[in-house]
């Protein structure tokens, strides 16, 4: 088939598809005539009368997917398993057995069983291989291949053939799903300064703003006197619980986030505050990075441009353009492009792109010279301040933002403070992708004669006195060996404290869950945090 017939085949695909969507969503149809009508002609042309056989389905998946990539990058056409797994992602639950899991060495380790879920009641433990899923073998397996293997109906069971390392034994488990609730508030905690809120959120679900309302009340019973808000790494997600986070913090009739389309009507929105938020006084920062996008860039846009915190980190992702599920009858949608999104002062999010396959793969590379930080500001241009915080240069960015032609292009929220953290070496970097840092922490769990399992009753315990520098070493440096790593000694003892971190941050989420090691990091490595407290207190003296 040529190139130009598959095009016609195409762009008639897509028009039916968003005339199907319209009629499903209740909006006005358009007509059918034309050169519109001529193409769907041709579609059904190639269906009746092409010399070979044509599966109609397939055909028509890969036409949509085809047009969806010919446009921006975030329409994309979903086929009905992805649809229903995104669903469950962000309806905030799902059905399963409720573990976290990584795959080390094409094996299935259960990283941390689910607090009060159906793994954590059959006896599953964090650091557990799962060798076998019912009668099929576990290794190797990719991701998707797990989630679909372990999830399915609440009520049903699954056996899993588990081997625990530290006491040598294999046994069966059999484990009955359940309903999963999923959090999007990874943790909330007071800082080691007794009154800095800290609420890490890793994506916008339905329900993110019971979630983060809730965390923001236990905090300021904890008697609360400033508040970091997290967000790097939050790809985003619902609209609605970013403006009503953000309502959270700005007075009455502020408004939030507006969207304009070229068709206006109800594509066109404002959202404004309303009157009553929980914590509409006090210091607040949002710490944010390149992959901050879309919800989380909304928040964030939102807080800056009424005054109300600062923002401390990198330029985030630019995510703004709008989507709009259009779900088809077998359960397919496309999520199509219908606005873009503008800050209160009028910032656009969306940061440039080109369209099609090729530029979609290098807007995912990310790598432009507005989001290197060390290149944009390395003649410093009087921007640098200074600060108390070691292994860092700080730039008050936004001050530039307006004067420079590269910022004011770039899309996305430019940071108040932009903080360029010192690099890791080579080595650190090689063992990081190596997967050494995982295996070493699974070495020393596994180890009888680690005191690390002692402390899996107390995270503040295992904070205040975990202390075994000398066998996470041994394990890094044979963990690095066994890979055929070279280590030079001398870059190794320049990294060392670095890697302990690392290490030990893993251990504690095989102990205690994501939350055990975002206290660890947060603890011992976060120099944004850092910044960020120390700034947003200066600004409210």
């Amino acid at each position: 088939m040529s190139r130009i017939f598959q095009v016609l085949v195409i762009i008639a695909v897509l028009f039916f598809g968003i005339l199907l969507g319209t009629r499903l969503h209740h909006d006005v149809p358009a007509a059918v005539f034309g050169p519109q009508k001529k193409l769907l002609d041709v579609l059904n042309l190639v269906s009746l009368r092409y010399v070979d056989e044509v599966e109609p389905d397939s055909l028509v998946d890969a036409a949509i997917r085809n047009i969806a990539e010919s446009l921006d990058p975030h329409t994309v056409y979903l086929d009905p398993d992805k649809v229903e797994y995104s669903q469950a992602e962000f309806q905030g639950n799902f059905e399963g057995i409720g573990i976290e899991f990584d795959m080390v060495n094409d094996t299935l380790v259960v990283v941390t069983p689910l607090s009060g879920g159906p793994g954590e009641a059959a006896g599953l433990l964090a650091g557990d291989r799962i060798l076998g899923i019912d009668s099929s073998d576990a290794k190797g397996l990719s991701t998707s291949d797990v989630v679909s293997s372990l999830r399915g109906p609440k009520g049903s069971e699954v056996r899993l053939d588990v081997y625990r390392p530290f006491s040598g034994e294999r046994r069966e488990i059999m484990v009955e799903r359940a309903r999963i609730p999923t959090y999007s508030i990874d943790a909330f905690f007071l800082l080691d300064d007794d009154r800095t809120g800290y609420i890490r959120m890793s994506r916008f679900v339905a329900t993110t703003s019971d979630e983060f309302r809730d965390a923001l009340r236990q905090l300021e019973a904890a008697g609360m006197a400033g508040l970091v808000i997290d967000l790097r790494g939050n790809p985003g997600g619902y609209l609605d619980q970013a403006v009503t986070i953000a309502d959270e913090f700005l007075p009455a009739d502020r408004l939030i986030v507006e969207t304009r389309s070229r068709h206006a009507g109800p594509d066109q929105l404002s959202y404004r505050s309303t009157a009553g938020g929980d914590y509409q006084e006090g210091p607040l920062a949002v710490l944010v990075d390149r992959g901050s996008a879309s919800a989380a860039e909304i928040l964030a846009g939102a807080l800056q441009d009424h005054g109300r915190g600062l923002v401390c980190g990198e330029l985030t992702f630019g995510k703004g353009l709008v989507q709009r599920q259009f779900d088809f009858d077998d359960g397919s949608a496309l999520r199509l492009t219908i606005a873009r999104y503008y800050t209160p002062s009028g910032r656009q999010i969306q940061r440039g792109y080109d369209t099609g396959s090729n530029g979609r793969e290098i807007y995912y590379e990310n790598d432009d010279v507005s989001r290197n930080g060390k290149k944009l500001f390395e003649d410093g241009s009087g921007l640098e301040i200074t600060s108390d915080v070691r292994g860092v240069r700080v730039y008050k960015a936004s001050a530039s933002a307006s004067d420079s032609d590269v910022l004011a292009s770039s899309g996305g929220i430019v940071p108040d403070y932009w903080v360029i953290e010192e690099r890791p070496r080579d080595l650190y970097l090689e063992y990081r992708n190596s997967g050494v840092f995982e295996q070493a922490a699974l070495r020393v769990l596994d180890d009888p004669e680690s005191s690390a399992r002692d402390f899996a009753g107390s995270l503040d315990l295992f904070l205040e006195s975990y202390d075994e520098d000398k066998m996470i070493e041994n394990y890094l440096l044979d963990c690095a060996a066994r890979k055929q790593i070279r280590t030079d000694v001398h870059e190794f003892d320049q990294e060392k404290e670095r890697m302990m971190v690392a290490v030990k941050s893993r251990i504690a989420r095989q102990l205690f869950g994501i939350e055990g090691q975002i206290r660890v990091l947060v603890r011992e490595a976060d120099s944004v945090l850092k910044v960020a407290r120390e700034r947003m207190y200066d600004r409210a003296a």
